[in-house]
């Protein structure tokens, strides 16, 4: 619900801002700051909901990986609203391969010899517990698309579509 009320609200302030804008700068300048106010407020509603998740269900572990994978999905679903399907799926697919690799490196280091390969996801596991990989792998898809989603949704062409769409929107 949160994840969707944030679309919705870049979505029609985006919308009012390519109506009222000048100048592509211009609206990319006042669109940017919406998306990271809203990205950060997504954050904060999410950490919150887990936090009161975690405090009723007596279970701590496993908050950073769903923090990182719900940061992954609500830009995923930002970049293919608009239209950049492409790089949603790039980035998912590399919490994937991370999330492979750390267990085909576990399987792997059963081989004669290959002992070494299990050490870099054993020491995370140690540091981090068991939701480490997964935290370690969303957040690195996440600092990816996130680089790639501002520039992108800062653009008018990511929303001339979306405010032709929409009853009364200035067209």
């Amino acid at each position: 619900m949160p994840a969707a009320a944030c679309v919705r609200a870049f979505r029609r302030g985006a919308g009012r801002r390519l109506g009222s804008s000048r100048s592509l700068d211009d609206f990319a300048a006042a669109v940017w700051p919406l998306l990271l106010a809203l990205f950060a407020l997504y954050l904060c509603t999410l950490w919150g909901l887990l936090g009161v998740s975690a405090a009723t269900l007596h279970q701590a572990t496993g908050l950073l990986s769903a923090g990182s994978l719900g940061a992954l999905l609500l830009l995923a679903r930002l970049m293919v609203q608009h239209g950049r399907a492409e790089a949603a799926r790039a980035a998912l697919l590399i919490a994937c391969a991370g999330q492979f690799l750390a267990l085909a490196s576990l399987f792997a280091s059963r081989l004669p010899g290959a002992a070494a390969l299990a050490t870099p996801v054993e020491r995370l596991t140690a540091l981090g517990g068991t939701g480490a990989v997964p935290a370690l792998a969303c957040s690195l898809a996440v600092l990816t698309l996130l680089v790639r989603t501002v520039p992108a949704l800062s653009r008018a062409s990511a929303h001339a579509k979306a405010a032709a769409e929409t009853p009364g929107a200035p067209r």
